[in-house]
């Protein structure tokens, strides 16, 4: 069974902001078969941001062309109620990857003893 990574919205929102391709960086750190799975919650709040004004609108409508591009190497999972706690529950229940820029949700998986991968330089992506 290939491990399940879970991607974030401000995670999605990465390549807007630091020009890195999240994609190949995830390749690079993930020695093992894997799924790439986006919740509906997630995929719902980019959609927001995109229809957004400003810089951060620019961010969501290139996150949906990434997961437009990608779409063969993405899973949408349908999810409800708060991203945070479903993306946790999710994580938990089956011992996923949470891939995260948000310092809350990072202190959260920790405290579960969940894998987290997120920023680490303004370069470069790797597990927290």
């Amino acid at each position: 069974m290939n491990k399940m990574v879970i991607l974030d919205t401000n995670f999605l929102l990465i390549p807007y902001q630091f020009k890195i391709d999240i994609f190949s960086e995830l390749s690079y750190l993930i020695e093992d078969a894997y799924d790439l799975i986006v919740p509906t919650g997630v995929n719902a709040e980019i959609e927001k941001i995109a229809k957004s004004k400003g810089r951060h609108a620019l961010g969501g409508r290139l996150a949906l062309k990434i997961l437009a591009i990608n779409k063969d190497k993405v899973k949408f999972v349908k999810s409800d109620g708060l991203v945070d706690d479903w993306n946790l529950k999710f994580a938990n229940d089956k011992r996923a990857i949470i891939c995260t820029n948000d310092k809350k949700l990072r202190l959260l998986s920790k405290k579960a003893k969940l894998r987290t991968i997120t920023m680490k330089s303004k370069a470069k992506i790797g597990f927290a």
